[in-house]
């Protein structure tokens, strides 16, 4: 880590990438416990948990979206930009500055729209099985949305530090400037 004070939103989005980091690892476990417990008593018992299945693939949705959002805070999300690559640092927050505030823009109105959809089926009284009801499983798409755009944002404004000189680039990014 460089000697540049890290700012407390710079903390906060360190804190969230641990938080989902932990939350990746425990229904990755919990969701091939379950799926093996199934596939055990499938094998052995010719029977099974009924509703295995069903939250084996609302977890698969979990894992999607919450490492969508850690890929974001790490900086490893899905990026078309060979253009930054041949720039200088500056020059290249700039182009940050861009594509991370239309990714953030493009995020929060996904964002706003999964928030809709999860309030209908609540309204909806839509149910995975028996009395459980899907919205619960199913709000992981606006919040994880959400926390990706605060991680789009974080990135803008640290990139706008580094366009202004008011923050140096981060090692990672003088290196592919290099």
């Amino acid at each position: 880590m460089s000697s540049q004070k890290e700012s407390w939103l710079d903390r906060l989005d360190r804190g969230l990438g641990k938080v989902e980091s932990v939350l990746v690892v425990i229904v990755l476990f919990v969701m091939l416990g379950l799926s093996s417990l199934q596939l055990l008593l499938h094998t052995l018992f010719d029977s099974g948990i009924e509703w295995a299945d069903i939250v084996a693939r609302q977890m698969v949705l979990w894992l999607g979206f919450l490492g969508g959002a850690l890929a974001t805070q790490q900086g490893r999300h899905i990026a078309i930009d060979a253009a930054s690559k041949f720039l200088k640092p500056k020059p290249a927050a700039v182009l940050r500055v861009v594509t991370f505030s239309s990714a953030a823009l493009i995020a929060a109105a996904m964002g706003q729209a999964s928030l809709r959809f999860v309030r209908d089926e609540l309204e909806a009284g839509s149910t995975l099985f028996g009395e459980v009801p899907a919205w619960p499983f199913e709000a992981i798409m606006p919040v994880a949305l959400f926390v990706i755009v605060f991680h789009f944002v974080v990135g803008v404004v640290d990139s706008a530090l580094v366009a202004t000189g008011r923050r140096e680039p981060k090692a990672e990014a003088v290196e592919e400037a290099a």
